[in-house]
């Protein structure tokens, strides 16, 4: 940990991911094979992707254009194929289900490698509902061997995201890890599915999904008035987040 502690305290805040969780990747892709990520939702992560994989080809999102921004400026230099793209929240229909998740456009479809080796899945914010999107946004490029690992497990939202993905394709090595006060949960899927459409969910329907885009929206609207009051009076509510001056 001593590593891994060193080199990202500093950088960690209140929403990004943990310490005990870097670690845990560290030790993945110490033992295994990784030479291609998808992320969903980019920060500190992204950042040790480009420093201990900097020849990994690794396509992030984020829905922020400010922490898309961040994040791009602080990717190591040397890795040179570490593409954070700006992918804004939209309602979208997947396998017969109302969603709200990141809009990849075609870019994924046309720069995605035949499958990826890990699938980091670590947004859109929890009360959205809606990291069961992300995984069926993937699925044309996941194999059986594609490790997926989910952050936050341990909120029932995320459980019963991973229910519902498990009625939908065949899962396997389905394990929870704790990391510290969080739980991440790793597994791999067959991605033909099983069923036409996804289980019908009460958090999946159009009327909800618009309610829920709107409530998000306003929040955003009130985090870049609270950013501008910071910035009027001189101070930084993120110190390790400042954008490179390179």
């Amino acid at each position: 940990m001593t590593e891994i502690k060193d080199n990202f305290s500093h950088r960690i805040n209140p929403v990004s991911i943990n310490l005990p969780t870097l670690e845990f990747l560290k030790d993945y892709i110490e033992n295994n094979e990784v030479a291609s990520i998808l992320e969903f939702g980019s920060g500190v992560s992204t950042e040790f992707w480009s420093e201990k994989l900097p020849q990994a080809h690794v396509i992030s999102y984020e829905n922020s254009r400010r922490y898309r921004k961040i994040t791009a400026s602080r990717v190591d230099k040397h890795a040179d194929n570490i593409h954070v793209r700006f992918g804004p929240l939209r309602i979208m229909k997947l396998f017969g289900r109302r969603y709200i998740s990141y809009k990849t456009g075609s870019y994924l479809r046309k720069n995605a490698p035949k499958s990826f080796d890990l699938v980091l899945i670590d947004g859109p914010p929890g009360f959205l509902y809606s990291r069961e999107a992300t995984l069926l946004q993937a699925i044309n490029h996941i194999s059986e061997t594609t490790q997926v690992i989910l952050d936050d497990a341990e909120r029932e939202i995320e459980k019963a995201t991973i229910k519902r993905w498990g009625e939908m394709f065949d899962m396997h090595d389905l394990k929870f890890h704790k990391m510290g006060k969080k739980e991440i949960a790793t597994f791999r899927i067959s991605p033909t599915p099983k069923l036409a459409k996804m289980p019908e969910s009460p958090h999946h329907k159009l009327g909800k999904s618009i309610r829920l885009l709107l409530t998000f929206y306003k929040q955003n609207i009130m985090h870049n008035l609270w950013l501008f009051k910071m910035r009027l009076f001189n101070k930084e509510p993120f110190p390790d987040q400042k954008m490179s001056e390179d």
